[in-house]
């Protein structure tokens, strides 16, 4: 069973950026900036929110780490919102799930300007890409598209992997990952069933699928049972298993023998999902306009 690893792919992304980081300080007079918004310091999130820091930090990336309490309520989020979309020196914003009961809305989406909104989630960016007929429009349309969607459609590039005239199963149907996910390879060409917690059948579709993304967000759910042999897995999820392990939604060990190729976790998807939003936040700094003052203000 051949693994397809990400972080070869990662080092490559984030290998390409010191050049283009320091042509934004000489233009700017100041570093990319990226805020990073967590509300629950024991989310799965947690582990990419660091390793998105320490990758920040590393590359001379301008990174904050902004942790409201979820009782201070939604119109602070708002008035958070609103003051790193006002600063000139805040290029990038991430808001990372999940998010207080409540707050995961369009109005909360629609708060993020769309050249600082790096994850793709705003109704213009959203929209921008489900406008794509070609894949190429997403690469080449000036807007910025879900990181973790985006890593996925890399993932399978970096290791040859053409989805045209494939039957693909995506398990998941959030806006993050599985509609634009499902979108994307659509405009490879793909033929894309997306499959959620009411799909009938679900084990009959996968079987007859070619390759499977599971963003599920259930631990080594998804059984070789699941798969037609010879079947590619690509793993969105991160899970932790009763022991504190991080693990995806694929059982790596029981598909082994049956699946001609697997994406870990961690290891796979995750690290490209993390390079494809430290690059996205230097393509903003890159288009950002310039300002007299220089200095970050992310207070």
């Amino acid at each position: 069973m051949r693994i397809l690893e990400g972080k070869t792919l990662s080092a490559e992304i984030l290998g390409a950026l010191p050049a283009r980081i320091e042509a934004v300080k000489a233009r700017l007079g100041r570093p990319p900036s990226l805020a990073v918004i967590n509300y629950f310091a024991d989310s799965p999130s947690v582990v990419y929110v660091k390793r998105k820091m320490a990758a920040c930090e590393k590359l001379g990336i301008a990174v904050r780490l902004f942790s409201p309490k979820a009782e201070e309520g939604y119109p602070a989020f708002k008035a958070l919102l609103a003051r790193l979309s006002a600063d000139p020196s805040c290029d990038a914003i991430m808001i990372e799930r999940p998010l207080p009961g409540g707050f995961e809305t369009l109005e909360t989406w629609d708060a993020l300007p769309a050249d600082k909104d790096v994850d793709g989630m705003s109704s213009l960016n959203m929209g921008r890409l489900f406008l794509a007929r070609k894949f190429s429009e997403v690469e080449d349309g000036g807007y910025f598209s879900p990181c973790t969607a985006l890593a996925v459609i890399r993932l399978l590039k970096f290791h040859g992997i053409d989805p045209a005239g494939m039957n693909i199963a995506v398990a998941g149907r959030s806006a993050a990952v599985g509609r634009p996910l499902a979108q994307m390879l659509t405009a490879l060409d793909a033929t894309v069933t997306m499959c959620h917690t009411r799909t009938k059948n679900t084990a009959e579709i996968f079987r007859r699928a070619d390759l499977v993304v599971t963003a599920a967000g259930k631990a080594r759910w998804l059984k070789k049972e699941f798969l037609s042999p010879g079947a590619t897995v690509i793993d969105v999820g991160t899970n932790f298993d009763e022991h504190g392990k991080m693990c995806g939604d694929a059982d790596i060990e029981d598909l082994k023998g049956s699946a001609a190729a697997v994406s870990p976790v961690p290891g796979g998807v995750g690290p490209v999902t993390l390079a494809c939003l430290i690059e996205a936040s230097v393509r903003a700094a890159e288009l950002a306009p310039k300002t007299e003052r220089g200095e970050i203000i992310l207070t």
